[in-house]
């Protein structure tokens, strides 16, 4: 078996975020994102495009390929953190901002999900020594990469609402709120009749 050099991986790496190949790798439920190195980018966009940008962002270094994970879903699991997906914009669900942005709105979507399925139990904290850092992803449009928007804490959720409805609170709100990428994702969309769902302030 020959083991490819950190230049080779390197490389592999950035074809297939480029080309939208599928990931190589191992599964993100069986690794542990890379929170500090995430930290850096509180409140920016990340510079890497996409939900396969954001994940290869806060892959382990020591990972030799892209891990997989379903880019269907509105969420990535990991072993130590839970990331959340939001279109401010468009989409199937209707995210919206409250308290000026320091909560949202977010839906777990799916087929059908309940109090008892496996992600919205591992959420909640049901039957976990430790509970995963749930961390939020917003971009405006699909066209824009996700700005970072820290770490959420639990308000509330409510099962009845279609696609399972959860509020978070934004505990970086202070952070992020100062940041000029954070802000215009609150503002309508210019050029277009499509008003941004965050902007909706409750």
């Amino acid at each position: 078996m020959v083991k490819k050099s950190g230049g080779n991986s390197k490389r592999t790496t950035l074809a297939e975020l480029t080309l939208q190949r599928p990931s190589s790798g191992v599964s993100t439920k069986t690794l542990r994102a890379d929170l500090a190195r995430l930290r850096r980018h509180l409140g920016k966009p990340c510079p890497h495009f996409g939900k396969k940008g954001v994940v290869q962002l806060a892959t382990p270094a020591k990972s030799e390929n892209p891990p997989r994970f379903n880019k269907y879903a509105g969420y990535v699991e990991w072993q130590n953190a839970i990331f959340l997906w939001v279109n401010a914009a468009g989409g199937k669900f209707t995210n919206t901002f409250r308290r000026g942005g320091r909560e949202v709105d977010w839906y777990v979507g799916g087929a059908n999900p309940t109090e008892s399925s496996p992600i919205v139990r591992r959420l909640l904290g049901q039957g976990l020594t430790k509970t995963p850092l749930v961390c939020l992803f917003v971009r405006g449009q699909p066209t824009e990469p996700y700005v970072y928007c820290g770490a959420c804490s639990y308000v509330a959720h409510d099962q009845s609402k279609k696609g399972f409805e959860f509020t978070w609170s934004l505990r970086d709100f202070d952070a992020v709120a100062k940041k000029p990428e954070f802000s215009s994702l609150m503002r309508p969309v210019a050029s277009t009749s499509t008003v941004r769902t965050s902007s909706r302030w409750l």
